[in-house]
């Protein structure tokens, strides 16, 4: 990567920035004001808080293709404002070189964004929401991100989450004896509950002290209880837009095999994949508009942002029309998702080619 790369590259990233902070901003105070409404003596204000900051990746990522739109325009208007980009051209620097030097930026975005919708963004969303259930139901078992708790002599028992809102994974059980030293230790990665309080647990790790030794055991499954029932244990309310690309599709696939609607996740399943692409492809959109299709001085500032406020409002209406009516005419799920990028990239291609 040249000087000049890096230049540009350092310019898109400011840009995402100051239009991602300022979108942040407003979004995250319209957030608060509707959160305020459910505040209680249970939900306070400062809960309302907390869930507004862990739930901001979230929003953040359904807002990217119009951040990195309006980013990008603010980035390279700027430069053609101060007549760099005219600069750079006299110089020398061709299209396709332009191209390539807002190109790796955006890739770089792209991947970000993946790994921040897989590890930050949902998990965070997915944990506000958990917070949120045991702050205004006042649960006693369910603690504030330590899961499902049941104690019973001297054996207690942890459920870290349920998946899919009430199928218990992540399990612990914890049996000691009345002097406080750990006789039996079980680690499940999931349990089948039954009505009669006795579980199966599943992919089963087993420690347990005999005769002063430690002896290990790895079992397929093991039946023990009593636990919560089904009609027991403690629903966590589910929302599919928090979960993550894997969480997706594993629940979606969980629904299929229950016989249960799975059609609403598996389009948002594609959707998920298709943002970060979306954003990528509106960088791309972006860069003839803010350098200036005729890369002349007279390319305003103001008019590049006026025409990019306008694109990121008609695509986001545009997807929304598609997402639905595509549902609705039965076009595949994954070709609707896409539809949009591959609109925006159509639309980037020709302004690059008025530009040559």
């Amino acid at each position: 990567m040249g000087r000049l790369d890096r230049y540009i590259g350092a310019a898109l990233l400011k840009g995402w920035l100051l239009v991602w902070l300022t979108i942040s901003a407003i979004f995250s105070l319209l957030a608060f004001v509707d959160e305020l409404e459910r505040t209680s003596d249970l939900y306070r204000i400062s809960d309302a808080v907390e869930f507004i900051l862990y739930t901001l990746p979230q929003r953040s990522m359904d807002l990217m293709p119009v951040t990195a739109l309006l980013g990008t325009l603010v980035a390279l208007a700027g430069l053609n404002k101060n007549s760099e980009i005219i600069a750079m051209r006299a110089a020398g620097m061709s299209l396709r070189r332009l191209i390539r030097s807002v190109a790796l930026p955006a890739a770089l975005l792209v991947g970000s964004l993946y790994a921040v919708s897989e590890y930050v963004s949902a998990p965070l969303y997915r944990q506000a929401e958990t917070q949120k259930t045991v702050i205004r139901e006042g649960r006693a078992n369910l603690l504030k991100g330590k899961g499902l708790w049941s104690a019973s002599d001297y054996r207690f028992f942890n459920v870290r989450t349920l998946q899919h809102g009430n199928v218990p994974s992540g399990i612990y059980l914890y049996q000691f004896s009345p002097d406080g030293q750990l006789l039996d230790f079980i680690f499940a990665q999931s349990a089948n509950p039954a009505k009669n309080r006795e579980w199966r647990l599943i992919d089963v790790r087993h420690k347990k002290l005999e005769n002063g030794q430690l002896k290990n055991a790895h079992l397929d499954h093991l039946d023990t209880g009593p636990f919560w029932s089904t009609d027991e244990l403690p629903i966590v309310p589910l929302s599919i837009m928090g979960m993550t690309l894997t969480g997706l599709y594993e629940y979606a696939g969980y629904l299929r095999d229950t016989n249960q609607k799975w059609e609403a996740v598996r389009q948002l399943f594609w959707q998920k994949i298709a943002l970060p692409l979306t954003a990528g492809a509106m960088v791309l959109l972006a860069t003839p508009i803010g350098a200036g299709v005729s890369t002349q001085r007279a390319s305003s500032f103001g008019k590049s942002l006026a025409v990019g406020a306008a694109v990121g409002i008609l695509f986001y209406l545009a997807a929304q029309i598609i997402n639905t009516g595509g549902a609705l005419i039965g076009i595949p799920v994954p070709l609707v998702a896409f539809i949009p990028v591959t609109l925006v990239l159509l639309a980037a291609f020709g302004l690059f080619y008025r530009m040559r």
